[in-house]
């Protein structure tokens, strides 16, 4: 796992580029701390930050080149099918035993053709130095980022944003659209950043940038909607689903313990992370170290009791690891700054907390991300597969509702009852995604001149473009299928990588595996979840192997008290930070409006407090990193 970043120019590179350039690599030390390196020519620079998992002498260095120095990768991520793909293409005379040399010797063999063959996480950049072609792919499901900015000048891209900004020497200015986006999901999404001018490349997509013309395209070489009509095919029984998803998921898990250096897991006691430590407990030669963390926020033990029966059932290495978020302030600041945009999700936060504990015990661990979109693990799921018997009852119910008190529960509900009493189903969808309610126009934080801006965009349009590509699918597949395109990519797994990788380390996430992935999304929902149960095909599918009281026990997760720390411990931050916003950008935000909130949320009735910790955390972006404002 490492740090990739380059740029390539119409013009010669001056000295003063290649000097902004250094700074950009040391800019992403911490995705890379064994070594920073770097490669260029007259036009093209290729900086790398090595975080050394597999192949960890000089050989597995990057940025690498071709014997013949043709060819050129700066590579982040991991291929686990490596020496298969070595194998199987009569790769000869190899150097390293790094998976980084098969893909770019790979890609210099078969082109875009040796996108699809690579079963992994990854991002890199390619540089045929002959045909004048830079390439730039993503993985399948976005597991690994990369944004890009393509201008007059040329192109950069990095794995960080701030990257991109310390190669061009510029300031954030904001993009409004994406800001609508994330006033509604706490991040923005697809291809949108919420920095004018950078993109981040699409999962299961490449750019091809021609140096010659400096003409860029975007293509898909992988995608899910294409993947789901070529898996339709006459429907498996349920004997053969279950032990096809066994076999799939115990293969995904085997293969995803390639390292030189030890692999440990994130162990929460849960379904998802359990079915890992049954797994890679029988592949891992050597005791698997098992890592779970109390948290001084949390009620009671939380996640430790279930975690240890867990561990001790399969002899694991077991860590119980009891951490204070004391200085909570000083981490939001740095999670921003790491996130290169304010961030919605305050999961993060236990998260960098763990990361940051282990990280000097091991580089690699596992963990459960995809279960639940891959399964159907989100009562939502149920919602969706319902929605034409509810949509009656939800419209009746509203005008019950309007007679019941004004407490939080009244607003959770009557948001819960327009989302899905909307007509259209991607709004409904979107809605269900969200705890904004759209009636109480979310928009009204902003200024009067901002709010007009923002009513210009669509923050749904994400979802409509997604269920268009899918096409008609039952109620549980539809939900998961956007999952696996929006949630997962732009919330959950931006979450892990931002949070593991500002503490140096990897995690690997077997359910996304895609032979896996390519099984489970070609069964209907009725299989992975009949009848409102939720993942109950993967509950089958571990029965005998994780033990049953895991599997019956009811979902659960850390629940982060930002609402609480916003009427405490980070009050003054958030009114300093105001007070500094509105002396730097009057009328961007309605400052007024946000202090009536803050006021009604700490006297009770409606919780305004995601709402107060999104505008929180934009603010701290906003005056930290001197962003600009252009309607």
């Amino acid at each position: 796992m490492c740090g990739l970043l380059g740029m390539a120019t119409r013009a010669p590179l001056t000295s003063a580029a290649r000097e902004r350039f250094a700074g950009a690599v040391q800019s992403l030390r911490h995705r890379g701390p064994d070594l920073q390196a770097q490669w260029s020519d007259d036009r093209v620079l290729l900086g790398h930050t090595r975080l050394a998992i597999i192949d960890l002498s000089p050989l597995g260095a990057q940025p690498m080149q071709t014997a013949d120095g043709r060819h050129v990768i700066a590579y982040n991520g991991e291929v686990y099918n490596f020496r298969e793909l070595a194998a199987v293409t009569g790769l000869s005379g190899l150097r390293s035993g790094s998976d980084t040399e098969v893909v770019l010797r790979l890609v210099a063999q078969r082109g875009v053709a040796a996108f699809p063959l690579l079963n992994g996480m990854f991002a890199f950049a390619f540089l045929d130095r002959e045909a004048h072609r830079l390439w730039l792919v993503r993985d399948r499901f976005g597991i690994k980022p990369l944004f890009y900015s393509a201008d007059a000048e040329g192109l950069a891209f990095a794995s960080e944003i701030k990257a991109i900004h310390a190669m061009r020497a510029t300031r954030p200015q904001c993009q409004i659209a994406a800001l609508h986006e994330w006033l509604y999901f706490g991040n923005p999404l697809g291809e949108h950043t919420l920095h004018d001018g950078i993109r981040q490349l699409l999962p299961g997509h490449y750019l091809e940038l021609d140096l010659d013309t400096f003409a860029v395209q975007t293509r898909a070489y992988w995608s899910l909607a294409a993947q789901v009509r070529a898996a339709a095919a006459p429907e498996l029984d349920a004997a053969a689903a279950i032990a096809g998803t066994r076999v799939r998921l115990e293969e995904a898990v085997k293969r995803q313990l390639v390292a030189d250096v030890p692999v440990g897991l994130f162990l929460s006691g849960g379904i998802d992370s359990s079915a890992i430590a049954a797994f890679a407990s029988r592949h891992y030669p050597g005791k698997l170290a098992t890592y779970c963390a109390g948290f001084d926020f949390q009620a009671g033990e939380g996640d430790l009791p279930r975690a240890r029966a867990v561990a001790r059932h399969f002899g694991t290495d077991h860590h119980e690891i009891h951490i204070a978020g004391a200085n909570v302030a000083e981490l939001v600041e740095r999670l921003i700054h790491h996130h290169d945009m304010p961030f919605g999700d305050a999961a993060n936060i236990p998260l960098a907390l763990l990361a940051g504990q282990i990280s000097g015990h091991t580089k690699v661990v596992l963990q459960g991300d995809g279960g639940d979109e891959l399964f159907g693990g989100y009562s939502r799921y149920f919602t969706l597969a319902r929605r034409a018997l509810l949509r009656p009852a939800a419209q009746l119910l509203r005008l019950v509702q309007q007679l019941t008190p004004r407490t939080a529960f009244h607003y959770r509900v009557r948001r819960y009852l327009r989302a899905v009493g909307q007509r259209d189903l991607a709004t409904s969808l979107a809605l269900l995604l969200t705890s904004e309610d759209c009636s109480l126009h979310p928009e009204r934080v902003f200024g009067s001149r901002l709010q007009q801006a923002l009513l210009r965009h669509d923050p749904f349009a994400r979802h409509r473009q997604c269920l268009a590509a899918i096409g008609s699918q039952d109620g549980v597949n539809t939900m998961s299928f956007v999952d696996l395109l929006i949630t997962l990519p732009d919330t959950f797994l931006e979450k892990v990588d931002r949070a593991t990788m500002a503490a140096s380390l990897e995690v690997r996430v077997p359910f996304l595996d895609h032979d896996l992935v390519d099984f489970v999304i070609g069964l209907p929902g009725a299989v992975k979840a009949p009848h409102g149960k939720r993942k109950w095909l993967l509950k089958q599918a571990l029965a005998g192997i994780v033990p049953e009281p895991v599997l019956q026990a009811p979902k659960s997760g850390l629940e982060v008290p930002y609402g609480r720390w916003l009427q405490g411990a980070l009050k003054p931050l958030f009114f300093d930070h105001l007070a500094r916003f509105e002396r730097l950008h009057p009328a961007v935000l309605d400052a007024a409006y946000l202090r009536g909130l803050h006021a009604a949320t700490a006297a009770g009735g409606k919780d305004d407090s995601y709402m107060l910790w999104k505008v929180l955390n934009f603010m701290i972006w906003t005056n930290n990193c001197d962003v600009e404002f252009r309607e």
